[in-house]
């Protein structure tokens, strides 16, 4: 709850400086590609095996500029699902095995340090903090390992949201004087280190996201 308090001020403060500076200029950008997260941590026999994998990236971001060199806003981070095959003992003689879906959305405060202005290509570093939301489907069956053997539907959801971190680089290079092709990288880690509270393991999928994609900027 402290970290989501922190969160929300910060989130709150670039609000307010965006409408104290409400005569500078407000850009903003999108870009599409890829999103990589690696596996994560095995607990077996409680649950395993960890899975990773690839999915198409959306990165949305809006800032104001505070000066040449100085930018703040705020930006989301999307992607589309990832999936494995686990298994799980939830308890003495049964296993859970099943299809976990699994996605992440992240939404960050962001501070970017540019280089000179005036330049066909720009450059900036991003730093930021925000929260995860994740999500995880889970689909199969629950099955008996003693006879009699028996097989029943099992079904489960984890969902939760956690304080992220963020780091990354952007390259615009000037197309018109308000148009720019956009690049964008972007690595978020997400403090949850993918366990409970009790430390077993709680997905089996990493807690570093890493996203990058083209597309365009825009100065209004």
């Amino acid at each position: 709850m402290r970290a989501a308090h922190i969160i929300s001020a910060v989130l709150t403060s670039i609000c307010l400086v965006a409408v104290a500076k409400a005569d500078a200029q407000i850009i903003g950008g999108i870009a599409i590609g890829q999103s990589r997260q690696g596996e994560g941590a095995s607990d077996q026999p409680y649950l395993g095996p960890p899975f990773g994998g690839t999915s198409v990236a959306m990165l949305g971001m809006v800032d104001v500029a505070l000066a040449t060199h100085l930018t703040i806003g705020g930006e989301g981070s999307l992607a589309g699902t990832i999936s494995g095959t686990q298994w799980q003992r939830p308890s003495f003689g049964a296993s859970n095995d099943f299809i976990s879906a699994h996605r992440d959305g992240v939404f960050s405060g962001v501070v970017k340090f540019w280089t000179p202005d005036g330049e066909p290509v720009r450059a900036a570093v991003a730093v930021g903090a925000g929260v995860s939301q994740r999500h995880t489907v889970r689909t199969g069956a629950t099955r008996s390992t003693f006879p009699p053997f028996t097989s029943t539907p099992f079904s489960d959801t984890l969902s939760d949201v956690v304080l992220t971190y963020t780091l990354g680089v952007d390259i615009v290079v000037r197309v018109t004087d308000r148009v720019g092709a956009l690049a964008s990288g972007r690595l978020h880690r997400l403090k949850d280190d993918d366990r409970r509270p009790d430390g077993v393991v709680n997905r089996g999928v990493s807690s570093t996201i890493y996203r990058y994609g083209g597309g365009l900027q825009i100065r209004f």
